[in-house]
């Protein structure tokens, strides 16, 4: 009998071929959203570093007034501006890698369907392949009994 052969291996080699793409995607989505993140971290500690250098201000030294105040006030409002605008692109990564996740998963399903596919046809197979070793096996027996009985007739023959 003919060896298995998978009628759709090209499917399945494209189909594995786009997985790993959709996986590459997510997993570069996720390192980007990853690095949002750290920026808002950076960010929030530029926020709570400025408010406390804020407090300390009126307390030291050589106070030069209003407009340092106003400096650092500014700063403060311009940070929670940022941190605003980070959250606002942080939420849109996470949409990003969410959407990427869900494209990986179908690709990933589309990929162990045609699988399941390739295995069901392989048992199949595998099961015609025995049945036509047995019919094989079979014939073969056959063949040899009458052969011996052809061959017994003959020295019968030969004896009488």
């Amino acid at each position: 009998m003919k060896r298995f052969r998978f009628k759709l291996e090209v499917v399945l080699a494209e189909r594995k071929r786009v997985e790993d793409l959709r996986l590459r995607e997510w997993t570069l989505a996720k390192r980007i959203l990853q690095g949002m993140m750290d920026a808002l971290t950076v960010l929030e500690l530029g926020l709570a570093d400025a408010i406390s250098k804020d407090s300390q201000l009126g307390s030291g030294p050589g106070v030069d007034g209003i407009g340092m105040f106003a400096a650092v006030d500014q700063f403060i409002a311009g940070q929670k501006t940022r941190i605003v605008w980070k959250t606002q692109e942080i939420e849109r990564g996470a949409r990003l890698t969410d959407k990427k996740r869900v494209e990986y998963v179908k690709a990933r399903q589309k990929r162990e369907a045609l699988e399941k596919l390739k295995e069901r046809r392989l048992g199949e197979h595998r099961v015609a392949s025995h049945k036509h070793e047995l019919k094989t096996l079979d014939d073969i027996y056959i063949m040899s009994g009458a052969a011996r009985r052809r061959m017994d007739e003959e020295d019968e023959g030969v004896a009488v």
